[in-house]
């Protein structure tokens, strides 16, 4: 018996410690994803009605009202589709971005800000004042992989709508020459973006009337972003994206995935737990006679149900609290050292890191108590329901 009642707290105690270990080193990942995202990403995204070129954005009431406090950093930008051809033949499909001097600067900024932190193992980076010119472009990392291509090397770009010009016309193209091969560790940049000077290049593209035009901003407080949108929305012919709104898709994937491990992982600890039922149960078929002793010394029926639920949520809370407290141990020092993976090429992050969440803690020991009582209170009762001069006749 003492053997299984071991055996079981060992149980709860990995299960426990298994539990927010993988919750924390979830949560770590979530961050590290958020806080890549709004350092590479506006905060915001503003699009004018019927408005066809940066000159006019510019002179727009939304963009006078964004310049109003100093600390935003509002820039127009322009993007549209295109299709990237290399001097071999090869041809992929993208995305080109074009912006003024000050956004790129900002946004190499970021990247570099996080390449020191430790959190980029970017082969491809660049010094802050190496910003592509008159005819250059900057391509992601993937795409450029995809493509073939290196530093250096001249590529066409054409539009899109020339392939639906008839037989015999030649469509639009400019030919520029890759300045920098960048990686920011986002996906759908890496994979698709083309960045280029707003006015310094693919000028020749401009009259398929396919760019589109708005305005990016970030602000001095992410806390302020929902307060900003709200205010701009209120001219008639304003968009307004949030950061959030653009990664819907992936902030919904990563709150399902760790919602859904979580819940197995939850299973699987019951499921350990239950294991103090079988103790409690065998601990009761083997003590009906000393029962029967304390119920004819006095005990009564609620005292007897009393004692053997402490003893259950005894074996059970001991085992509960020393899972969290080597779940939570082991967390805080992946927090302070993150594990670094030796194959970093493979994963956009090199690191495994973990972000502890003391609500998270004191709401497993809240919880995993309130079970632990209730499950050691279901077969405790069957102690009241003996009957001292029926267990005393027994052999």
């Amino acid at each position: 018996m003492r053997r299984i009642s071991w055996l079981s707290m060992i149980g709860i105690s990995i299960s426990v410690t298994a539990f927010l270990v993988v919750l924390f080193v979830m949560n770590g990942m979530n961050a590290s994803i958020k806080k890549r995202i709004i350092g590479l990403e506006p905060h915001l995204y503003v699009q004018v009605a019927d408005v066809k070129s940066a000159t006019l954005l510019e002179s727009h009431p939304v963009y006078q009202r964004l310049q109003e406090d100093p600390g935003n950093r509002a820039y127009v930008y322009e993007i549209q589709d295109v299709i990237i051809r290399t001097q071999d033949g090869q041809f992929r499909g993208g995305i080109a971005r074009g912006v003024n001097r000050d956004s790129m600067s900002h946004f190499m900024e970021q990247l570099q800000k996080m390449s020191e932190s430790g959190k980029s193992s970017s082969t491809y980076f660049w010094d802050p004042q190496d910003l592509p010119d008159a005819g250059e472009v900057m391509l992601g990392v993937d795409l450029a992989q995809s493509l073939g291509v290196f530093e250096g090397d001249f590529v066409t770009v054409v539009s899109p709508s020339g392939l639906l010009l008839p037989m015999g016309e030649t469509p639009k193209f400019d030919r520029v020459r890759v300045k920098k091969i960048v990686t920011t560790s986002l996906s759908d940049v890496d994979a698709n973006y083309l960045f280029f000077q707003r006015g310094k290049a693919l000028n020749t593209l401009l009259g398929d009337n396919v760019r589109t035009y708005g305005i990016e901003v970030w602000l001095p407080n992410e806390n302020q972003i929902e307060n900003v949108k709200d205010d701009l929305m209120k001219f008639s012919d304003v968009k307004v994206e949030t950061w959030m709104d653009r990664n819907s898709a992936l902030l919904y994937a990563l709150k399902l995935e760790k919602l859904t491990i979580g819940t197995f992982l939850g299973l699987a600890g019951m499921i350990a737990a239950s294991s103090i039922l079988t103790v409690l149960a065998l601990l009761l078929s083997q003590k009906k006679r000393d029962i029967a002793i304390l119920r004819t010394i006095g005990y009564s029926a609620k005292q007897t149900v009393r004692t053997f639920t402490q003893l259950g949520f005894m074996l059970s809370f001991v085992g509960v609290l020393i899972g969290v407290i080597l779940g939570t141990g082991i967390s805080l020092y992946i927090q302070a050292n993150p594990i670094q993976l030796a194959v970093s090429q493979i994963y956009y992050d090199p690191s495994i890191p973990a972000l502890v969440d003391f609500k998270l803690v004191f709401g497993v020991l809240f919880f995993s108590g309130l079970i632990a009582w209730f499950g050691s209170y279901i077969p405790a009762r069957t102690a009241a329901e003996v009957e001292p001069s029926d267990a005393l006749r027994m052999k």
